[in-house]
């Protein structure tokens, strides 16, 4: 009689790889949670402009499309360990240039400085995604997914409320701290083995790899282009700035803690899907997860109330974190290794651009209808995208098991 093994229990942190990789993410996750905090209150603060606020976006997004089918052929061909330390090392270089230059040369200064933050995370976010599934065995990537993510949305609830309240101090103590938190996550990755990439031969792969493989697969075509549009109609953190000051009348550390409230509807989120995960209709789930985000997005708009707005926020947070979910345990499993690094790219492309694009579109609309009529109206569009999701993506609302 021949015995299987059972596989041995996922360790998570206590894993010595997987373990360090998890402690980069928080770190790194903190320090740009912080910076992103500081840089939306500096901009407002210095301009008084909601559409400055949309500019921010703008700056970060303009060297994604060119530079992301690069990226993706670099995290493909590269030790992605190594692309995520020169990455960082920028990272570094760029807070002590946004804790200095701003003084002396004005907001536009703000602006240089995050397009080669936006050019910097067009490598960082391929290699730093597409190198998880190496650290892992393949039946720990689901737990290893959930478990990342949750790493991630900590860092979102402790990092934008301590950039909050140390930038009573100034924004220098805010990008000192973050300095000091990558320069940690560094000493984390070196601890790291090397990771090779994947491809062995000879000819050189499509560097429209990843792009191909998506438009052929069409639930994969479906869970990215469905939260691309959604998150560029209905962006409600760009207008976070505007909320805290303007409507609720609260300073930084209400900024900060309103920042937060998303991620605690995250990670509430993950806690519960940790201990019941979703094993049964996934694909209508997804669905079902854009309009929640729809409607804690008009939600937001409608509210004068700051504890309502936090808990509009938790709900979007919530949303959001359950659609993260089911997309990526549907992109990492559903893509071989071999062109990972590609569709990684591609699918960070598209987050930059709804990310991006729309806090621009945030902050447009919000200059022409205010920033509660902007955020009902993007909760309305999301509501008719998802219905439209549905009917669009028909093999997408059918899947069953992740």
């Amino acid at each position: 009689m021949t015995s299987t093994a059972a596989p041995a229990p996922f360790k998570g942190f206590r894993d010595p790889v997987f373990g360090r990789y998890l402690m980069m993410r928080l770190l790194v996750s903190l320090a740009t949670q912080m910076q992103a905090t500081a840089v939306g209150w500096q901009v407002y603060d210095l301009t008084g402009d909601p559409i400055a606020l949309g500019f921010v976006g703008l700056a970060q997004f303009a060297p994604i499309i060119p530079l992301m089918p690069l990226s993706g052929q670099v995290a493909d061909r590269v030790d992605r360990r190594r692309i995520i330390q020169v990455c960082a090392i920028v990272y570094l270089a760029l807070m002590l240039g946004l804790a200095v230059l701003p003084a002396m040369l004005g907001h536009w200064s703000i602006y240089a400085m995050l397009v080669v933050f936006g050019a910097t995370r067009a490598f960082d976010h391929p290699a730093t995604t597409a190198i998880l599934p190496k650290l892992v065995e393949t039946h720990h990537i689901r737990a290893a997914i959930a478990l990342s993510s949750s790493v991630g949305q900590a860092a979102a609830i402790a990092g934008p409320a301590l950039g909050g309240v140390l930038y009573v101090f100034g924004p220098e103590v805010v990008y000192g701290t973050a300095m000091a938190m990558t320069a940690a996550a560094l000493i984390a990755v070196a601890g790291m083995p090397p990771v090779p990439p994947s491809y062995e031969g000879t000819a050189r792969p499509s560097i429209f790899g990843g792009v191909t493989f998506i438009l052929a697969n069409q639930t994969i075509l479906g869970v990215i282009a469905l939260d691309l549009f959604v998150v560029m109609v209905a962006s409600a953190t760009a207008l976070t700035p505007i909320i805290a000051k303007d409507i609720l009348a609260v300073g930084p550390w209400g900024l900060g803690l309103l920042r937060s409230a998303p991620a605690i509807g995250a990670l509430a989120i993950s806690a519960y899907l940790s201990w019941r995960p979703i094993d049964r209709r996934a694909g209508l789930v997804f669905l079902l997860s854009l309009a929640a985000y729809g409607l804690a997005t008009g939600l937001l708009g409608l509210s004068t109330n700051f504890l309502l707005s936090a808990l509009a926020l938790a709900l979007y947070g919530a949303a959001d974190q359950v659609n993260v979910i089911v997309r990526m345990s549907m992109i990492q499993l559903g893509t071989p290794d071999e062109v990972r690094g590609r569709v990684a790219a591609a699918n960070a492309m598209a987050i930059n651009m709804s990310n991006q694009l729309g806090g621009l579109e945030a902050g447009l609309t919000a200059a022409w209808l205010g920033a509660p009529g902007a955020l009902v109206l993007g909760g309305a569009l999301t509501l008719v995208l998802s219905g439209l999701g549905a009917v669009i993506f028909p093999k997408l609302r059918r899947v069953d098991r992740l």
